[in-house]
């Protein structure tokens, strides 16, 4: 009898996330509404949190679903939170992998993607920022594509390793989301 992969919450969590963000079925690329005007809905069940601490794990390349259904929406999250009647709310986007050029300048995207007309991700790092959220960036990603701090968008911070946070960061209570 085959043995059976036993998954952790963790990665119940990821291959979620990963299923989401990545999806092709009939909400792909649905618009925002496709009734008009749309139908009242009442919510069953309205969260109650004293506390929101997640991290939002960004290892994968920019497309422009994975901004639109992941990323852009973590922008409105910490809202969210507080209407929940969260106190304490933290959210850290860690980015790492393919995702970490969205962390550069335009000098320096420019540079390791091969292309001339700068970062064209800025404007979401710097609205996750505005929302509250806390970016950071791998540190032994970055040695390999031989960018330092000086090439980075304003606010962002260096971590050693960007997994090795994640897990920290898990560790301390955090929820995980892979995008």
């Amino acid at each position: 009898m085959p043995r059976m992969a036993r998954f952790t919450p963790l990665a119940a969590l990821a291959l979620l996330a990963s299923a989401c963000a990545t999806s092709s079925g009939p909400f792909a690329a649905a618009p925002a509404s496709t009734v008009s005007p749309a139908p009242a809905v009442k919510a069953d069940i309205e969260p109650q949190l004293a506390a929101w601490k997640t991290v939002v794990y960004a290892n994968r390349r920019p497309t422009a679903d994975m901004v639109f259904y992941g990323l852009a929406d973590w922008r409105d999250a910490t809202e969210a939170a507080r209407t929940a009647g969260a106190k304490e709310i933290s959210l850290i986007v860690v980015f790492d992998g393919p995702a970490l050029p969205m962390t550069l300048g335009d000098a320096a995207y420019d540079r390791v993607m091969g292309t001339k007309a700068g970062n064209p991700w800025k404007s979401l790092v710097a609205d996750l920022q505005k929302s509250g959220a806390a970016v950071e960036t791998c540190g032994t990603r970055m040695k390999e594509l031989g960018v330092g701090n000086v090439d980075l968008l304003p606010g962002v911070k260096v971590d050693a390793d960007g997994w090795t946070r994640v897990v920290e960061l898990h560790g301390k209570g955090y929820a995980v989301f892979q995008n």
